[in-house]
């Protein structure tokens, strides 16, 4: 069977920046952004934003350009994400916590990209870009010359491209996902109406500026007419941050599960109510530990919304969503991830694309609005991923997740692993062949296997079982020299030095027996 999320007319523009200059109109004293002691306004965001779109439309930026954009959580990160959508390009978040050799792979991955936005605390993590490098920090003097207007954009479409992610590859090489304007409308809108967020729906950014989810949580309170705080902090900082929950009256928060533990964690040790008092927790990226959170979330004076929710980065970071309650009803079952959102459709396919019977375990297929533009540069296989399903009404486009789930009688989704070697660690969406392919490339090294293992409170971890080309091999040193490879969140958290990999009756490594050497 299909889930289909409820058809919601949309108005003609799908542009996601038109909406906030339409609050920057007509509410131009509410407040836009903070961040530490600065703060603007929406006249002021806009004004800036439209200053550095004019710069960027004179530096050859403009419909079909991409823009990397490697800042830390400034007021300077949102001024470029909406000057560059204003120029009428797509931004790519760049992680400043990722080593300067992971952000050159992604780059290179981007031959529509000639101009890239730094600051001078991020600068050499570009030194390889090619490109004009725009260092936003020292444009005081060349913006001030610019107009204040909004810029002609009159050729911008719905379909165009609004930013670029980068995801996990299995080949060692990220994969650039294109979205497309259309699609974070709907999402946002879906959000907005859906849970009546409206201009008192503060948010807070809490998870890096690389992830998918981050770029709902910087621009969803800004479609709503509300602030957005930024953490004033490269690294997620928990104290930190349960501080400007409560200082700061936050409503919304869109994190992975891991990045809630931490919040609620805080909480119950200080004894605070900050949390409880955020309006909508949005929560996804990997698969909820409902243990960690029942205590705090069944407390009488929660008055705290959590969403449980299922997305792709290929179909605009949200799929589906389920809102939870009665706790005691999860123990020991998959949690529903629920319907679909607006304007979107969801099947259970096999591998010949036929719909499963209802309750049987199939491939997770997205369709609708929400379905990205699909991968730049992308391979052959990976390009298969983005396909047509015939049916009654005429060839409909889909992407296949290769996320397993069922539907259950209830008419909703229900998520429960990865057709390949995908997984999810702390909220980010990791391929294994990619973590093995960056272990791989150390000199030290002659082989990898890395699996995803439960450790004793149920959450899942890197293991790396390893071949040394020496037979003996510093892993201390090895995790060291990893942080210039890989994201921190893909170095193995464990390193098991192996002579030889077992190997199961088909002369293949023995996956199961690599795993009962952590678990014995």
């Amino acid at each position: 069977m299909a889930l289909t999320g409820r058809r919601v007319p949309l108005p003609q523009d799908l542009l996601v920046h038109r909406v906030f200059e339409s609050h920057a109109r007509r509410t131009p004293e509410q407040t836009a952004l903070t961040c530490g002691d600065s703060q603007l306004t929406y006249a002021e965001l806009d004004a800036q934003a439209n200053r550095l779109a004019h710069y960027l439309i004179s530096r050859g930026a403009g419909r079909g350009s991409v823009i990397g954009v490697c800042l830390d959580r400034t007021p300077e990160l949102v001024v470029s994400i909406l000057g560059i959508l204003k120029a009428g390009a797509a931004y790519v978040p760049l992680d400043p916590t990722y080593p300067a050799e992971r952000l050159h792979l992604m780059l290179s991955q981007l031959d529509r990209s000639e101009l890239n936005v730094a600051a001078a605390g991020t600068r050499d993590l570009l030194g390889e870009a090619s490109g004009e490098l725009i260092l936003i920090d020292e444009l005081a003097g060349a913006l001030a010359a610019e107009p204040t207007s909004n810029p002609d954009a009159a050729d911008l479409g719905n379909e165009d491209l609004c930013y670029v992610v980068f995801t996990s590859g299995s080949t060692g090489t990220p994969k650039a996902t294109a979205v497309r304007h259309e699609g974070w409308y709907n999402l946002l809108e879906w959000l907005r109406l859906e849970y009546r967020l409206d201009s008192s729906a503060s948010g807070l950014t809490v998870s890096s500026f690389g992830f998918d989810i981050s770029q709902r949580g910087l621009m969803a309170p800004l479609f709503c007419g509300a602030t957005i705080h930024l953490l004033p902090s490269r690294a997620f900082d928990p104290d930190m941050a349960y501080r400007l929950i409560d200082e700061k009256h936050v409503k919304q928060l869109h994190c992975a599960p891991s990045t809630l533990y931490v919040l609620v964690d805080q909480e119950l040790a200080v004894g605070g109510s900050a949390l409880t008092r955020v309006g909508h927790v949005f929560i996804g990226g990997e698969p909820l530990n409902v243990s960690r959170i029942e205590e705090w979330a069944g407390q009488e004076n929660n008055s705290c919304v959590l969403l449980h929710q299922y997305g792709v980065a290929e179909c605009t970071d949200v799929a589906s969503s389920h809102t939870l309650g009665d706790y005691p009803r999860y123990q020991g079952s998959a949690i529903p991830v629920g319907p679909p959102v607006y304007n979107t459709e969801i099947r259970i396919l096999d591998e010949d694309l036929a719909e499963v019977p209802d309750g049987t375990t199939g491939e997770i297929c997205i369709s609708g609005l929400s379905v990205s533009a699909g991968y730049l540069n992308a391979s052959p296989t990976d390009a298969r991923r983005f396909t047509e399903l015939p049916t009654a009404d005429g060839p409909v486009s889909v992407y296949r997740t290769g996320d397993r789930g069922y539907v259950t009688a209830a008419g909703e989704l229900v998520v429960v692993g990865r057709v390949d070697a995908q997984v999810k660690i702390r909220g980010m969406r990791i391929d294994l062949g990619d973590v093995e392919h960056g272990v791989r490339s150390h000199e030290l090294v002659d082989d990898v296997v890395v699996l995803a293992l439960a450790d004793q409170a149920g959450e899942l971890r890197l293991v790396a079982y390893v071949l040394s080309t020496t037979g003996a091999l510093n892993t201390r040193s090895l995790y060291r020299k990893l942080l210039h490879v890989l994201p921190r969140n893909m170095i193995p958290q464990e390193f098991v030095v192996l002579d030889t990999f077992p190997l199961n009756p088909n002369g293949k490594v023995d996956r199961r027996a690599l795993a009962a050497m952590v678990s014995a």
